[in-house]
């Protein structure tokens, strides 16, 4: 693969990078000449994966790092670590997720599996993050999110974990939910405060063929037919990664900020799904779990650019 500078260097986290989307990600930022941090859950795979991605792009300034971002404590530890090992971070990709059998499973610390990977995992690591964004002159969070959101029914705001209404499509629903409510929070406190070189956008991939399908159908077989039926319609996750490169790298969307994209260009979002009261909610409950692991972690928004 021919290598293409399309903008200036930066450097950019990918979670979720050793497999589909977030390996697609990496390999097409890392094509383009840019600093790229691939996460992964497993070592192997995460060190195979990146050492594709370098033959592949040519570009040997991509690093591999493990974690378990479905534990809070291993978030915090590789937080750590990202700023410990980089002189800059410009750019944070959400991009790692779940999605789990027809039973309800919990993390060791105690929270549904689905939830912690895909709602608590992006809240914490970009609060742990944010110091450092801070530092970029031109920082952009990306949160990878699902048309899912829309298929769950009226959020349980009661029983945000499901520990009495858990079902695999509500368990991933809501939690795609969540995550894109807890980005249009994170936007609005950094507007509120006046800070103006950090972005926060959240991306749909569309349909797409990743290891999340063998996961859930691992776990609960009656997945098949309606995966099977939907197999026509679904794309490469080369293509899923498409929106999430262009609003990590593209100028084109320098300074835009507090929306929700799909197929590279902003998305219409029904006023149902829009809930402030929903939002805090949710993100009150997030600071709440995360308080422990955020105790000591201030951010300096004096460091950043304010208007």
């Amino acid at each position: 693969m021919t290598r293409s500078v399309t903008t200036e260097p930066k450097t950019i986290l990918v979670t979720g990078a050793s497999g589909g989307i977030g390996k697609q990600t990496a390999l097409t930022l890392a094509v383009q000449g840019h600093t790229v941090i691939m996460h992964g859950r497993n070592p192997d795979k995460t060190s195979s994966a990146c050492a594709w991605v370098i033959e592949h792009s040519g570009n040997h300034n991509v690093h591999a790092h493990v974690a378990d971002l479905s534990l809070m404590s291993e978030v915090v530890r590789f937080a750590a670590e990202i700023r410990e090992s980089y002189e800059s971070l410009d750019v944070l990709v959400n991009n790692a997720g779940g999605q789990f059998g027809s039973s309800r499973e919990t993390t060791e610390e105690g929270h549904e599996k689905t939830f912690a990977i895909n709602t608590l995992a992006p809240f914490l690591l970009t609060n742990l993050l944010l110091p450092k964004l801070c530092e970029s002159p031109s920082a952009r969070i990306v949160t990878v999110s699902s048309e899912s959101y829309r298929q769950a029914g009226r959020p349980l705001l009661d029983d945000i974990e499901l520990k009495h209404g858990y079902s695999l499509i509500r368990a991933y629903g809501f939690s795609k939910l969540y995550v894109w409510w807890l980005m249009r929070q994170f936007d609005a406190r950094l507007k509120a405060a006046g800070v103006t070189n950090i972005t926060v956008n959240t991306v749909e991939p569309g349909s797409a063929v990743t290891g999340l399908q063998r996961e859930s159908l691992r776990k609960s077989p009656f997945m098949l037919p309606l995966v099977i039926l939907w197999l026509p319609f679904m794309r490469t996750a080369r293509h899923g990664a498409r929106t999430s490169v262009y609003m990590a790298s593209s100028p084109k969307v320098e300074g835009v900020s507090g929306e929700f994209w799909g197929n590279c260009r902003p998305k219409r979002i029904d006023p149902r799904w829009v809930s402030t009261d929903g939002e805090r909610r949710i993100w009150d409950y997030c600071a709440a779990v995360c308080a422990p692991y955020l105790h000591d972690v201030a951010v300096p928004l004096s460091q950043c650019r304010t208007a």
